[in-house]
């Protein structure tokens, strides 16, 4: 009986597994369910693979009605409208005979060559970004109410804007901290979060545009200095409108004010008496000039010229608004704060792109036939651009704990696709050896740049790249520790700084870190109170300064200031101190033009005054 009872269990327990997981007669598996909507065989592994790891994701076929190989024709039908930074492979970029020139590849604008027909195959082909990371740039752009302020700092965590308030410096020349209209001085995520529910916009996406066309270490670059003359205080936080370079987004976003008929330019203005003063000059009709600040019936403004790559000494004075051409102060412009750039920046986007290019990667390869501007009205040039951004938004959903929620994806389909590996060829970016972290400027003079940068694991050199963003010449060096300086760099230049390292091969880069030739940090050497109410500082001289910046204060954050000075000696003294506990700070700048661009302040000095 035993045997009987046991022999009967056995097959019991060996059919259960049958019974339990089969699937109920008739029903589909994931992969039937995915070719019935539309995708090709060669999408469906990856596809069911990202399923099984996050069953709420919902992938749609957005289908294109092209052919593959015309779309590459195309986007590519203007070589220069599909471009790459340096440091890629060499088959990345275009060698036909107007991109490549005397053995060298020409320059679309600094620091950028255009992409090879292998590199636009590459990153137009969707099956090359089916992974949890590259996936999200077919993501919908429009506003997602599960984004949050948290998220948001995960994606500009190594950048400037890293829980930070908004510290700018206005048209005026002077710096603000900014200020909504509520009093509050919020920071720059939760202006993001805002701007993106104003306008119906996805947060993470804008938050992943701003790091991709801006993001740094410092805001150096034109669209987010704000110290870029003729355009003092006006910013682009999306690179909107630089089709020649970064100078050419901050004009934009200026609103390109001009003089729309002969006119005059006042010195000075009577705000009491609501009118200009001084004896005025003639302006021309079509003079361009840069806003400053209005006053009643007239603007502030700087003129300048664009004939010699934007005139920095250009009159300053009062014209009549009624002589001004004012077109372009659309979408909240000119952008005369960082706040006003990242919500104008939000609502153009969204009014221009969010009905028939609402995902990152139709904004750069727009094959939507519905736009009617197919291979036209793209966004940006760079075609790496979608590929980098969704890293960003993956980063940002993984910090958040919201990978898992419901997500959908359209995923354009193309005619007479490929066989899957035609198109897989591998970037420096896509490299099995990860890519070094946290590089940071260690310092800088007026002629080198020292950087540092976390180990990677088991690498045994490697390789520092530095470009000149102005001219896009490349400097570079190996190492074998986790620092470098490299040298013979020109003073006041922007530098772009990338680091990889070795591990049998060559990895990837790290991410870009952007800093200017500055006088290294000061040091000083002597601090006393040689008599009553005076202190008495001497501090390194520093090669290649213009001048240096004296601070008294009394904490070491310089917040509450007693004297703030510039000289040109590396000297200098305040008087008339009450008595008390000070604490003394210096450091060098440099002038471009009208502006000062400073090296790290010193050490605080603390001293006790008599």
């Amino acid at each position: 009986m035993k045997k009987c009872l046991s022999l009967v269990l056995s097959l019991i327990i060996a059919l259960v597994p049958l019974f339990a997981f089969a699937s109920p007669a008739g029903a589909e598996t994931y992969e039937e369910q995915l070719k019935k909507k539309g995708f090709p065989d060669s999408y469906i592994p990856k596809l069911a693979a990202l399923h099984k790891k996050y069953p709420n994701w919902n992938f749609v076929p957005f289908k294109t009605g092209l052919d593959f190989s015309n779309a590459v024709k195309g986007e590519r039908s203007t070589h220069k409208k599909q471009i790459l930074e340096t440091g890629y492979n060499s088959n990345y970029y275009c060698s036909c005979s107007n991109c490549k020139k005397n053995g060298k590849f020409v320059y679309v604008y600094s620091g950028c060559y255009s992409a090879s027909e292998w590199a636009v195959k590459y990153y137009l082909d969707p099956r090359n970004h089916l992974d949890e990371k590259h996936i999200f740039q077919f993501e919908s752009n429009k506003y997602n109410s599960s984004h949050n302020q948290s998220g948001v700092e995960s994606i500009i965590s190594k950048t400037w804007m890293k829980n930070s308030t908004i510290s700018y410096t206005r048209t005026f020349g002077d710096t603000a901290t900014y200020t909504d209209s509520n009093g509050n001085k919020p920071k720059y995520s939760k202006v993001i979060l805002d701007a993106a529910k104003a306008h119906n916009i996805s947060a993470y996406f804008i938050a992943s545009r701003i790091v991709k066309e801006v993001g740094s270490t410092k805001p150096t670059a034109s669209g987010t200095a704000g110290t870029k003359s003729p355009f003092i205080g006006i910013y682009n936080y999306y690179s909107i409108g630089a089709t020649s370079g970064g100078m050419s987004g901050v004009e934009w976003a200026s609103g390109y004010l001009l003089a729309s008929k002969a006119t005059s330019l006042y010195p000075g203005y009577d705000k009491s008496a609501k009118k200009p003063t001084g004896t005025a000059s003639s302006v021309a009709s079509g003079t361009r000039m840069s806003y400053i600040g209005t006053y009643d019936n007239y603007y502030k403004v700087k003129l300048y010229s664009d004939s010699s790559g934007y005139s920095t000494n250009g009159k300053t004075g009062f014209v009549p608004i009624s002589a001004l051409r004012t077109t372009y102060f659309t979408y909240g412009r000119p952008w005369t704060s960082p706040a006003k750039s990242i919500d104008g920046g939000a609502h153009y986007i969204a009014d221009k792109y969010l009905t028939y290019q609402y995902t990152s990667y139709l904004e750069k390869f727009n094959v939507n036939k519905s736009s009617g501007s197919l291979y036209n009205h793209e966004y940006m040039q760079n075609v790496d651009a979608p590929t980098v951004e969704s890293v960003s938004r993956y980063n940002a959903y993984s910090n958040a704990g919201q990978l898992s929620a419901s997500k959908t994806f359209y995923i354009p389909v193309f005619n007479n696709m490929p066989s899957d590996t035609s198109t897989n060829v591998t970037t420096t970016a896509a490299s099995s050896v990860k890519a070094v972290t946290c590089v940071k400027v260690k310092d800088t003079t007026t002629s080198s740049i020292t950087v540092k940068w976390k180990k990677l694991s088991k690498a045994t050199k490697y390789y520092v790249r530095v470009q000149d963003v102005a001219s896009g010449k490349v400097y570079t060096k190996k190492v074998k520790t986790t620092s470098a300086t490299v040298k013979n760099l020109t003073k006041g230049k922007v530098y772009n700084v990338w680091v990889r390292g070795y591990v049998g091969k060559w990895g990837a880069y790290s991410s870009k870190v952007q800093t200017r030739c500055v006088p290294k940090k000061a040091s000083i050497t002597k601090a006393t109170s040689p008599s009553k109410g005076t202190v008495k500082v001497q501090w390194k001289k520093q090669g290649g300064a213009a001048g240096y910046q004296f601070v008294v204060a009394k904490d070491k954050k310089l917040k509450t200031r007693v004297a703030d000075m510039f000289v040109k000696k590396n000297a200098a003294s305040a008087n008339n101190l009450p008595k008390g506990t000070y604490y003394v700070k210096t450091r060098a700048y440099i002038t471009i033009g009208s502006a000062k661009f400073y090296g790290k302040y010193s050490a605080a000095k603390k001293i006790k005054v008599k």
